[in-house]
């Protein structure tokens, strides 16, 4: 088996679960009572929830699998009852579906960012974060807005050492000019994303401008990840005030990287962003 991340072979055993099913022509609801379990069960296991290897089995026997596929499905899931806890505190603290992006970020080897209006997590300095956490509950205690920090702070350590991820991030000019935590604040910050694009060959930050109008996913902030193994598809994750998404559906994961290209294409290129940047920088007294 490939050295794959934990959270990735998760997914790998969910999508396995999900196409053998669909390929066997049963629906969840067929399977659960062949299964002799409930459909809730079986939604679990293809979600990458929760799944027990001798149920792994029995699903794949039941869809008829490849040998091989069963043998290596069953290998994860029992690898997935003695991980134990997970490396990073991610699940202790976050929604369930962003402490599981966390773990694909972590496992990630490229990103590719579009934020319109702020500067994501993993380029943040610290006091553009905590602003921005604090903006999102003003109620919010000194001891969870530290843990927040913390593990926003603990994610940017792949942009360093030997296992660096590689990173697009395109921002769209608002960014530039939203006084996150005021105009000190974001002054220090703009200087950073210029001393990161200028200091790093694994960071690349390129600027939409406001004059480039229309432009594909316009309102939308996405994240596309890719991994190591080329047994595991990117992944496309987004999120709103009330919902994190995951997706890794090859027809969506198309639209969303051909998107992403074609905007990478119409924004200002590197240099002309660093201008714009410093230029920025510059007019906030």
């Amino acid at each position: 088996m490939s050295d794959t991340g934990t959270s990735m072979r998760r997914r790998r055993l969910a999508r396995a679960l999900r196409h053998y099913r669909q390929k066997a022509g049963l629906s969840a609801d067929q399977a659960a009572t062949e299964l002799l379990c409930g459909a809730g069960t079986i939604s679990r296991m293809e979600n990458g929830q929760s799944a027990e290897p001798l149920r792994v089995k029995g699903a794949l026997e039941l869809y008829r699998a490849p040998a091989e596929v069963i043998v290596e499905m069953v290998e994860i899931a029992k690898q997935g009852r003695r991980r134990g806890a997970i490396r990073k505190p991610y699940h202790e603290f976050v929604p369930r579906r962003l402490a599981e992006y966390y773990e694909l970020e972590d496992e990630a080897d490229s990103a590719a960012l579009l934020e319109g209006e702020f500067v994501p997590g993993l380029l943040q300095t610290s006091d553009y974060a905590r602003a921005l956490i604090t903006s999102w509950d003003p109620a919010v205690s000194t001891a969870d807005v530290t843990r927040l920090l913390d593990i926003r702070m603990d994610r940017q350590k792949r942009l360093s050492g030997a296992n660096r991820l590689s990173l697009r991030v395109l921002l769209g000019e608002a960014a530039l000019h939203t006084q996150v935590g005021g105009p000190h604040v974001l002054k220090e910050q703009l200087l950073h994303l210029g001393n990161l694009a200028e200091g790093s060959q694994d960071v690349a930050i390129k600027i939409l401008p406001w004059a480039s109008g229309a432009r594909p996913a316009l309102g939308r902030n996405f994240t596309v990840l890719t991994f190591p193994d080329p047994a595991d598809p990117p992944v496309i994750f987004a999120e709103s005030v009330s919902y994190f998404v995951l997706e890794d559906e090859n027809d969506e994961v198309a639209k969303f990287a051909d998107a992403y290209n074609r905007l990478w294409e119409m924004a200002l290129d590197e240099p002309g962003s660093a201008r714009l940047l410093a230029r920025a920088a510059s007019e906030i007294k």
